[in-house]
């Protein structure tokens, strides 16, 4: 399986550093890291994509449940290293299920099973660097 895509510079003229990718798929993003910034930056589109992954996988698997879920979010917490090239030295994710009648257990086993087997940007992450998931059921 294979996805391809093309990475084109936005901001040609002066010092901007907004890039935009159109991928296979045919969707689109942006990453920006310069002036006037609109859009995420690349290290911060990874920290997303890897607490998308995460929740997609945890909120499939709380559906297959059968769980009345009301809402869902994930805190994301990337500290980085102070010299270049200024890596991601540790993750932090806190994953908030809001909902009635759901016990932390499942929402726990979830979490484990995301980072255990399902989650392809969790696995495409340095092993070295410590990922920390935290969960927290709201009842409501």
């Amino acid at each position: 399986m294979s996805i391809d895509g093309i990475l084109r510079l936005q901001t040609v003229e002066g010092t901007g550093l907004r890039f935009g990718a159109r991928f296979s798929s045919g969707h689109e993003t942006t990453y920006d890291s310069g002036e006037g910034v609109t859009a995420a930056s690349p290290v911060e589109a990874m920290l997303g994509a890897l607490a998308a992954c995460e929740g997609m996988d945890v909120i499939s698997i709380l559906r297959k449940k059968r769980l009345e879920v009301t809402a869902y979010e994930v805190v994301m917490t990337g500290e980085r290293a102070e010299a270049p090239p200024k890596r991601f030295v540790s993750i932090t994710l806190t994953h908030r299920v809001t909902g009635h009648g759901i016990p932390e257990s499942a929402l726990e086993e979830a979490v484990k099973l995301s980072e255990s087997k399902y989650c392809s940007v969790h696995f495409t992450l340095d092993p070295q660097m410590p990922v920390t998931s935290r969960w927290e059921v709201i009842e409501g």
